[in-house]
């Protein structure tokens, strides 16, 4: 009796953090939500296994000092990550007018242009802003058939629904492959097309480049590097993320130099590391953190879940 009890629970925790309450935020003014999202982020059960496998890692590895803080702003980021794709339509350009900033080096008016940014902070707004800018991104994707197959319901609708979302946001459909999007992105951008990826991505390349975050040694691939520059794109690093106080969205783009693959990879990981240290809970792969640096002792695996 109590495993059946145990599944309606999780089925009925992941309706509410995927769909009622994020779209129940976007009905309330913004600093309402993000109000609320404070208050809520104090309860422990929300996303609870990405929420303990990321402590659990970044207590392994000793990169921050108070736990039970690092876990209530990890909660907090995720109810805000959760609602925004669903505020994004229901705002629109008023919205971001009024929320959204961007800082750093001027934008092109026109592509190629590739985009890498990494997996810290509330970033969902990058999107929409680069698109009043003119310049909507191409953004490949994995198929999603082996990708849900041992999703729940809740989880397989929710990510489909996502990745509708996320086109909205773009302005343009989804490019999915079943393989490497690297031969799919050169072409778009041979064809002066703009595009998008997310960098600080788990490597096995042998020549990746060796990089510190928070002091910790890891290394990243330069894939997507080489892949602009051998298309004459214009290269451009950015950083998107909420302040949690002002509720601000800030989008810093910093246009990538250095002349070589290497080079920028290591630009990249500053990136990175600069908002690490500005809050380390922002980053979402604390969850497999092993698969960048190796733990000092064995960490529990990653649950099967969808969120």
């Amino acid at each position: 009796m109590q495993r059946p009890y145990r599944k309606w629970k999780r089925q009925l925790r992941e309706l509410v953090e995927l769909f009622l309450l994020p779209v129940a935020a976007t009905l309330l003014p913004w600093r309402w939500s993000l109000r609320l999202f404070r208050w809520l982020s104090r309860w422990q059960g929300w996303y609870r296994e990405e929420i303990a496998l990321s402590i659990a890692h970044v207590r392994a590895l000793g990169v921050v000092e108070n736990i039970d803080e690092f876990a209530r702003r990890l909660r907090w980021r995720l109810l805000v990550e959760h609602m925004d794709c669903f505020l994004v339509p229901m705002r629109g350009r008023r919205y971001l007018q009024r929320w959204v900033q961007a800082h750093g080096d001027p934008l092109p008016e026109r592509g190629p242009v590739l985009f890498i940014g990494t997996h810290h902070g509330c970033g969902y707004w990058f999107l929409p802003y680069v698109k009043s800018q003119r310049l909507r991104p191409n953004i490949v994707a994995p198929r999603l058939g082996p990708l849900l197959s041992r999703s729940s319901l809740q989880g397989n609708l929710y990510v489909r629904l996502r990745h509708k979302l996320i086109a909205f946001a773009a302005g343009r459909p989804l490019v999915y492959k079943g393989g490497s999007a690297g031969e799919a992105i050169r072409q778009m951008l041979s064809e002066g097309e703009v595009c998008f990826g997310l960098c600080d991505m788990p490597t096995n390349r042998p020549d990746a480049v060796p990089v510190r975050l928070l002091g910790l040694s890891t290394q990243l691939a330069q894939n997507m590097f080489e892949i602009g520059l051998q298309t004459g794109a214009a290269i451009y690093l950015f950083s998107s993320d909420t302040d949690l106080h002002t509720g601000m969205r800030h989008v810093h783009f910093q246009r990538a130099d250095g002349g070589s693959p290497e080079a920028m990879v290591r630009q990249f990981a500053d990136l990175l590391n600069v908002s690490l240290l500005r809050d380390p809970a922002g980053w979402r792969f604390w969850s497999i953190a092993p698969s960048f640096f190796p733990l000092p002792f064995a960490a529990p695996e990653r649950p099967d879940t969808c969120a």
